[in-house]
């Protein structure tokens, strides 16, 4: 089977590739990408940038170009749900998107493997979930306020449901997990678009300019940072187990 992975953040690219065989790097559509084999099956890795835009972008170049069997959305999110601890790994089994007030169900041609993962990993943290996807940085607070009641497990996260539409207009499965790096109780005192370009690309100098602009943030980037370290290996042992599943 030929799988394609994409990922937001140089992180979650770095996480997925410890758990791959070694291979090509190379570039699809001007994006970083890596060519290997895991577990008998092809795997092209894809690092799209983060949100909408930008995933949705690299899934219809990896669909044009590789035309995968199977699509896997793989990155950090942020916990919704105030059980959930920095790096629990959730699977995503429902998926929406939340613009403005509105809240809207995304049609997704789920792979069953998801489930079979989760099914298999019981008594850990792994959950299945709703995904928020937001076209915009939001609050979790507020996501909590806007999510249909007794919603499993919600995270937040900004890409899934781009991806999702591709994959169903193209009817190829997705399977979409993620990792906690930043749970209900911490909410951050900035936005992460402040340290991005206007195609959502983190750039050094807009992260330097913010923390001159807010030095009270320092505190938070440094929980950030520990906090995705602990979502990267959480990554890296879930996509250990799955690929093998699949």
């Amino acid at each position: 089977m030929k799988i394609a992975v994409i990922t937001a953040m140089p992180e979650e690219f770095s996480a997925v590739y410890r758990c791959l065989e070694p291979g090509t790097a190379m570039q699809l559509a001007r994006l970083k990408a890596f060519r290997s084999h895991a577990c008998g099956h092809d795997v092209i890795l894809l690092e799209s940038g983060m949100g909408f835009d930008n995933a949705a972008r690299a899934t219809e170049a990896v669909i044009r170009e590789e035309r995968p069997d199977l699509l896997i959305s793989v990155g950090f999110c942020g916990g919704i749900d105030p059980e959930l601890q920095t790096g629990d790994v959730v699977v995503a089994k429902h998926m929406v998107i939340v613009a403005g007030e509105g809240v809207e169900e995304v049609p997704v041609l789920f792979s069953a493997a998801g489930q079979t993962f989760v099914a298999r990993q019981a008594g850990t943290r792994v959950f299945s979930g709703m995904f928020a996807s937001t076209p915009v940085i939001m609050s979790k607070t507020r996501l909590a306020g806007l999510l249909p009641a007794k919603s499993p497990f919600p995270v937040v996260e900004m890409e899934s449901a781009a991806i999702a539409i591709i994959a169903v207009e193209n009817r190829i499965p997705l399977l979409a997990l993620r990792a906690v790096s930043d749970p209900a109780g911490e909410e951050l005192g900035f936005s992460l678009d402040e340290f991005c370009d206007a195609r959502m690309r983190i750039r050094p100098h807009r992260v330097l300019l913010t923390i001159l602009r807010k030095p009270r943030i320092i505190p938070q980037l440094i929980r950030l940072a520990r906090n995705s370290r602990v979502a990267a290996h959480s990554l890296t042992a879930a996509m250990e187990q799955l690929l093998p599943l699949l």
